[in-house]
C-alpha cells in the first residue's frame, strides 16, 4: 500500500539555499503512447481518456476521468476518481496516496512513471570566498557559490535573480567558464534593449543570404545569456519556449529547422513568478528558464563583504592614488544601504580616489561631490558617440589637473602614480593645453 504521508524533502545539510527544479514528468510505460513523456507544470491535472482531461490517455481500460494528480506544498497527491478499473501505485490499489520519485502509476492497463522535477536539495555553503571574479566571504554569498559550483558543469538552464548591481552578469560568465562549454562562445542578449522584431532577429537571425546569424547560432557549443529576460515580448516567448523544449529553432522568416546547441542562462531583477501571475510571462517558459533558480542577495544583506570589496576595488586603482577608509568613513560605508549594490560601491571607491583630495575612500565626501556637481548638459545636434567622447575629454582634463596637483607638477612622479607612460602623459597634456609648471610648488 502506498504511504499516506508525504515524503520529506531530501536534505544534504541544514544551511544553504535550495536547488529548485519545477514541475514533474509522466513517462508512459505501456499502451499506444508508450515512450511519450508529458511535462506537467499545473497545480492540479485530471488524467483520463476524455479530451476534457489535462492528460489524455486513449485506452479503453482508462475511465473518462480516471484520476487526479495535485501538488500540495512540496509533495504530490494522487486521487482515484471512482474509476472502473482502479488506480494503482507501485502495484497497490489506492484511493488517495502521496507519490514518491520514481513511483509507477497504474491506470487500468496503462502504466506511468512519476518523475518530479521539483526536488529540493539543501546545499552546503562553499568553502571558497569567490566564484570566478565575484567575491564574497559572507555566508550569504558562499551559499550562492555552493549552488553554482554544483550546477556549473551540468548542462542545465539557470535563472539568476536579484537587484540591479548584484553581479548577475559576472556570475553568468563565471558559470560558463566553469562549464565544459568554456572553450566555446559566451553570447549576451539584452532582452530589454531592442523592440520585439529586432530582438527576434538578434536571437534567431535570418535565413542564409538574407542577413546575419543570430545569437543562438553564434553561441553554438557555448552559452547564451539572456539578460533581463523579464522584458522578453509576449509574441516572442512561444518561439523561445519551443527552442528550449525541442533544442531546435527557425530563423526569422525561415522554414528550415536549425539545431540549437546552447546552454541558456537567464537573469532578471524582477520577480518572474509575479509576472506569470500578471499574465506577462508564460508559465511554461518560466519553468523552463528556472530549472535551477538562484537569487543573489543585495549588498545590504551581506554587509560583512563590504571591507573586502573595498580593498579589492581599491587595489585595481593606480598605486598611491587612494588611501584606506578611516574608522569613521568605514562606519559610514558599512551603515549605508547601497541601493545600487556592488556596482555602486565600486563607483564610490573609484570616485573617492579620483576626486577626494587625499584619495581617501569615504561615502559622505563622494556623495557631497555628486550633489554639488552641475547637471550634465547634452547637445541635441551630437550623436551618442560624440556626446560620450566629450564626456571622456572632460574627465581626462580634470584627472590630469588633479594628478599634476598631487605630483606638484613633477611629470615623472605623475606618470608613476598613474601607471602611465611618460611620453603618453606629455601627449595628453599637450592635447588639453595643460602646463605642468603651473602646478610646481
Amino acid at each position: 500500500m502506498a504511504s499516506d504521508q508525504p515524503a520529506p524533502p531530501t536534505a544534504i545539510s541544514d544551511p544553504g539555499p535550495e536547488l529548485r527544479q519545477h514541475g514533474y514528468r509522466l513517462v508512459v510505460l505501456s499502451g499506444s503512447m508508450r515512450g511519450h513523456e508529458i511535462d506537467i507544470t499545473s497545480e492540479v491535472v485530471r488524467i483520463g481518456k476524455s479530451r476534457q482531461c489535462e492528460v489524455t490517455l486513449p485506452d479503453e481500460s482508462v475511465s473518462r476521468t480516471h484520476a487526479e494528480l495535485r501538488r500540495e506544498g512540496d509533495s504530490y497527491r494522487l486521487l482515484d476518481r471512482a474509476s472502473t478499473n482502479g488506480t494503482f501505485v507501485s502495484g497497490s490499489r489506492i484511493a488517495d496516496a502521496w507519490l514518491r520519485p520514481g513511483d509507477v502509476i497504474g491506470l487500468g492497463k496503462i502504466e506511468l512513471r512519476f518523475v518530479p522535477r521539483e526536488e529540493r536539495t539543501k546545499v552546503l555553503p562553499s568553502e571558497r570566498t569567490r566564484f570566478g571574479p565575484v567575491i564574497g566571504p559572507s555566508i550569504e554569498m558562499r551559499r550562492v557559490f555552493g549552488v553554482l559550483e554544483r550546477v556549473a558543469d551540468k548542462d542545465v538552464t539557470v535563472l539568476l535573480t536579484g537587484e540591479t548591481g548584484t553581479g548577475k552578469d559576472l556570475l553568468a560568465r563565471a558559470i560558463h567558464e566553469a562549464s565544459p562549454r568554456r572553450d566555446h562562445p559566451f553570447v549576451i542578449v539584452d532582452c530589454g534593449g531592442v523592440d520585439g522584431e529586432a530582438l527576434e532577429v538578434d536571437l534567431f537571425g535570418r535565413p542564409e543570404g538574407m542577413g546575419r546569424r543570430g545569437a543562438v547560432e553564434l553561441a553554438a557549443g557555448g552559452t547564451l545569456f539572456l539578460d533581463e529576460v523579464a522584458d522578453l515580448p509576449m509574441e516572442l516567448q512561444p518561439k523561445l519556449m519551443r527552442m528550449l523544449d525541442s533544442g531546435r529553432f527557425r530563423r526569422t522568416g525561415g522554414v528550415e529547422e536549425v539545431v540549437a546547441d546552447v546552454r541558456v542562462i537567464a537573469a532578471s531583477h524582477r520577480n518572474l513568478a509575479d509576472l506569470v501571475e500578471a499574465g506577462e510571462l508564460r508559465e511554461d517558459l518560466y519553468f523552463r528558464l528556472s530549472v535551477v533558480s538562484c537569487e543573489i542577495p543585495p549588498l545590504r544583506e551581506r554587509r560583512e563583504d563590504i571591507p573586502t570589496l573595498i580593498e579589492v576595488f581599491s587595489r585595481r586603482l593606480p598605486p598611491g592614488m587612494w588611501s584606506a577608509p578611516s574608522p569613521e568613513a568605514m562606519a559610514r560605508l558599512m551603515g549605508y544601504d547601497w541601493p545600487g549594490n556592488v556596482r555602486e560601491l565600486r563607483n564610490v571607491v573609484e570616485r573617492s580616489a579620483y576626486l577626494n583630495q587625499d584619495g581617501g575612500i569615504d561615502l559622505v565626501t563622494t556623495r557631497e561631490l555628486e550633489a554639488e556637481e552641475p547637471k550634465v548638459a547634452f547637445d541635441p545636434t551630437l550623436t551618442f558617440r560624440e556626446q560620450k567622447e566629450r564626456a571622456v575629454e572632460r574627465f581626462e582634463a580634470a584627472y590630469l589637473r588633479w594628478l599634476l596637483e598631487r605630483a606638484k607638477g613633477n611629470i615623472s612622479r605623475a606618470a608613476r602614480e598613474a601607471d602611465m607612460d611618460r611620453k603618453y602623459l606629455h601627449k595628453l597634456l599637450r592635447r588639453y593645453g595643460i602646463d605642468a609648471k603651473h602646478y610646481a610648488k
